[in-house]
């Protein structure tokens, strides 16, 4: 593995952690005791709220071991990249810092590029395709994607849900789904008041809006930011997410536990079948008894058969990523 720092459009240095087939194959495993094969694309990996890269690194394992490049990719102010832990600058930054990063690569080292993330980093991965679209990208993969701030995207209602829905649709709330308590350690917490004053008071929009689970103490030690800005809490979130779905013209792959505390069991398989163009090269893995953190070990196992299949070392899949790479130019 090696550390590659990006200096983001704002000079800000992020940590991108780059693991090669090269670095995870030692010399001499290969048939015939030949150097490991270089890889064939590039995935671009965006963390999770909260977390860091550091977390990742068994899905890196997974897919390099199969052929492919992972770029495992610190957000600014998370794990070893600059910045201010819980905050960014402005409403965006966070898609802009994904281009800035991708620039880099494909002029450094040029390789068919996928982006991909887990919850909250796909859906930066989202806003990523809806601002710059996927002229640069040959593919996605969207694990668990935190759709977190649509409601008919949610399994159960959050705090603030009765008067979004009023603010919304101009009536009460006919039902109200709240979450159960052992949900509760894995979904954040809004404070639905000074949310609203940072919306039309831009000073308070570095303030903490947003609180993940967890002590003080255990976060220092596992790198983890507990506490989210307006600014970031919004760069994070996706508001017309089904023109996001509806922009997809790569080959795409969810995938999703049921048991997710996060994300209703159908939203998904509707945005699948809904908002996806029947001809897409599309997949969708619903798993049973996985839920929102334990998906990633599914997707270790799920993601290199799909990559491989596409762009992988043998000819069929060498072809389907030269049609990639072409209809991406």
């Amino acid at each position: 593995m090696n550390t590659v720092m990006v200096e983001a459009r704002d000079g800000c240095q992020l940590a991108c952690h780059c693991h090669s087939p090269q670095s995870n194959s030692p010399q001499g495993n290969s048939p015939q005791g030949n150097s490991p094969q270089a890889p064939t694309a590039r995935l671009l990996f965006l963390h999770g709220g909260s977390f860091n890269s550091r977390r990742y690194a068994n899905f890196a394992k997974a897919c390099t071991n199969a052929g492919f490049e992972v770029v495992l990719c610190d957000w600014r102010g998370h794990g070893e990249s600059q910045g201010i832990p819980g905050t960014c600058d402005y409403i965006g930054q966070m898609e802009d810092d994904l281009a800035d990063i991708m620039a880099s690569f494909n002029h450094d080292a040029p390789l068919p590029t996928l982006i991909g993330g887990h919850s909250a980093g796909a859906v930066i991965c989202l806003r990523y395709i809806e601002k710059y679209g996927q002229s640069k990208i040959v593919g996605t993969y969207l694990i668990a994607p935190a759709v977190s701030n649509a409601m008919e995207a949610l399994r159960f209602d959050q705090e603030g849900s009765k008067t979004g829905f009023w603010l919304h649709f101009w009536r009460k709330k006919p039902a109200f789904n709240g979450t159960p308590e052992a949900a509760r350690k894995y979904i954040p917490r809004i404070n639905t008041r000074l949310f609203w004053l940072a919306f039309v008071l831009p000073f308070l929009r570095h303030r903490t809006i947003m609180s993940f689970p967890g002590s003080e103490k255990m976060a220092k030690i596992e790198g983890r930011v507990l506490n989210y800005s307006f600014n970031l809490m919004v760069s994070v979130s996706i508001h017309k997410y089904i023109r996001a779905f509806r922009q997809i013209n790569v080959p795409v792959i969810f995938v999703c536990g049921q048991q997710d505390e996060i994300l209703h069991p159908e939203f998904l398989p509707t945005v699948s079948q809904w908002h996806l163009s029947p001809e897409l090269d599309k997949q969708l893995h619903m798993l049973d008894k996985v839920n929102h953190m334990t998906v990633m070990n599914a997707a270790s196992r799920i993601l290199p058969t799909w990559l491989s299949q596409r762009w992988g070392q043998n000819p069929s899949s060498k072809k389907a990523a030269e049609k990639a790479v072409e209809k991406a130019a």
